[in-house]
């Protein structure tokens, strides 16, 4: 190269491509942050809740630079706005951050499709049924947070689009309405979990096998539709 003249690759697309962050991932970090500051400050005993959001930010974090599609950016958003209204409602609920955590890494790691909308709605719906819940319930009834995450590591982990995530907002919206409706009855969170991966299809269930190195894939190489 001539003294002087700058080398055009250097600044080419296929160059810079890989070192953008991605909007669904910096979208995902807000929704966390945005959701469970409110929810301490309305409950300051549930302070220690936010360990597990900075861990949820980690996850979300080391995929900066993937992108992550609609279905997880929902899938996210739900997680934690339920897990917050929980929190908000009553500090008790606060451990409800570590499903909450657990379930932001199963579907940050998952096989879910980028485009299974419907999917990442099912995921969502779980957990702002799980939120209601305890609002309406004054505090109680946290522990169906666990149903809520099973049911997201059963969703996010099939090749479903739509389908399957509407047939978890089914199960759990009744579920839901029969909990908040009676005050109680939360062992109804075991069955809408188990009717949801019913749904699913047991055998349609795909435990990722490893972590896939594709932070610096060009976008431009047909990136494998997941």
């Amino acid at each position: 190269m001539q003294p002087g003249r700058v080398d055009e690759r250097a600044h080419s697309p296929d160059n810079v491509a890989h070192m953008t962050i991605k909007a669904s991932s910096l979208f995902s970090i807000i929704a966390i942050w945005a959701t469970m500051i409110p929810a301490v400050i309305l409950e300051p005993d549930g302070w220690w809740s936010l360990f597990f959001a900075a861990f949820a930010t980690l996850v979300v974090g080391v995929n900066a630079w993937r992108r992550l599609g609609w279905s997880r950016l929902l899938s996210i958003v739900g997680i934690w706005l339920g897990t917050a209204a929980a929190i908000s409602e009553s500090s008790g609920a606060a451990w409800t951050s570590i499903f909450a955590f657990l379930a932001t890494f199963a579907v940050v790691l998952s096989i879910m499709r980028r485009e299974a909308v419907g999917i990442g709605v099912g995921i969502a719906f779980a957990w702002l049924v799980t939120g209601a819940v305890v609002v309406a319930n004054d505090g109680a009834g946290a522990w169906i947070a666990i149903f809520a995450y099973l049911t997201t590591f059963a969703l996010a982990n099939n090749r479903g689009f739509h389908a399957k995530g509407f047939a978890a907002m089914l199960w759990w919206g009744l579920a839901g309405a029969v909990m908040i409706a009676a005050g109680g009855w939360y062992w109804l969170s075991i069955f809408a979990f188990i009717l949801s991966a019913l749904s699913v299809g047991i055998t349609q269930i795909r435990i990722p096998r490893g972590i896939e190195w594709d932070l610096w894939d060009r976008d431009e190489r047909g990136e494998l539709v997941r």
